[in-house]
């Protein structure tokens, strides 16, 4: 478990890459079938008093399967077209509400919601004697169509992180050369593919990330949600027909991060029961740019608070020139 991991053991975590051969290929035909979709954004002013200081929008666009992807976008009252930060939130959890302080700067700011997540999320099952839901549940999103990379859920996700990129450039008032993509736990995952792909994207904010670097650490850590669910694909043995490990090797984010030329800051709690310490120096190894790294010897997956809000906003700074 993380809590034995020593500083020294994960420093000199630097895993030999083995990616598919046919890797860049497999993704520069995804990206082009999402080109045939129609990107149909929409925008929705929302009026609330505490946000006279700037424009906040309900916005929605379709993405890959024609899924319509939400989420909300505030943008500064400021001349000029504004820079932007994307958040994406980790797996089973909700998007973190508008920060302040990045409209102070004037910068903008996108919080998407992960499909499959937010109103249209699969219902908990309630256990008819206990009232509750069972311990331990989620929606399996992670469980099926590994067989069939074209149909994974994590492809999708890793569009829709393109598709995002393109509603911001179609978006008055917004900057969609300057983009900060800002990820939490498998919300960085997301984050990496964006900038591996797209050179709108001017840095990386990636909070104890995961999906990176998913060994036999990573998949020991079965508080995590989508671990338990891939667990059983992954264990089976290989056959002439899928080997699920090679199989998700398309989409483990540690092969794309050759691939970062941009600033990227990283958080790292030394104590991390979802995204292990490993996982995370592993990623941080591999990357050839500027980088760095905040460090939690104590602390978990929600690793920094505060001090890491504080921090990220100094690294928005610091890119935009603000």
């Amino acid at each position: 478990m993380p809590t034995t991991v020593s500083f020294d053991e994960c420093f000199q975590t630097f895993p030999k890459l083995d990616p598919p051969s046919d890797l860049e290929s497999f993704w520069k035909e995804e990206i082009q079938s999402l080109k045939k979709i129609p990107i149909k954004e929409t925008y929705k002013t929302i009026l609330k008093g505490s946000f006279i200081w700037e424009s906040l929008n309900d916005v929605s666009f379709q993405s890959a399967g024609n899924y319509t992807i939400h989420g909300k976008l505030a943008i500064p009252r400021k001349r000029g077209d504004r820079p932007v930060v994307v958040q994406f939130h980790d797996y089973m959890s909700t998007p973190e509400e508008i920060l302040k302080g990045y409209s102070e700067i004037g910068v903008a700011q996108l919080h998407i919601t992960l499909r499959g997540h937010g109103a249209e999320m699969i219902e908990a099952p309630i256990d008819p004697q206990t009232g509750k839901t069972p311990p331990n549940w989620s929606p399996n999103y992670f469980s099926e169509r590994l067989d069939s990379k074209s149909e994974f859920y994590m492809r999708n996700l890793y569009l829709d992180v393109l598709r995002t990129i393109e509603f911001l450039r179609l978006s008055d008032g917004i900057d969609g050369d300057k983009i900060i993509l800002h990820g939490r736990s498998l919300g960085s995952a997301l984050a990496v593919f964006g900038a591996a792909f797209s050179d709108r994207v001017k840095g990386l904010i990636l909070e104890t990330p995961s999906f990176c670097f998913i060994d036999k650490d990573q998949l020991s850590l079965k508080t995590n949600p989508w671990v338990r669910e891939l667990l059983p694909s992954v264990e089976k043995r290989a056959t002439k027909k899928i080997d699920f490990k090679k199989e998700l090797a398309y989409f483990d984010a540690i092969h794309f991060a050759k691939k970062i030329k941009i600033p990227a800051l990283f958080s790292c709690g030394m104590v991390d029961e979802k995204s292990h310490p490993k996982a995370v120096f592993a990623l941080f190894n591999h990357m050839n740019c500027d980088k760095r790294m905040q460090l939690y010897p104590q602390e978990g997956n929600e690793a920094g608070g505060e001090k890491q809000a504080n921090a990220n906003l100094e690294f928005v700074k610091e890119v935009f020139g603000v």
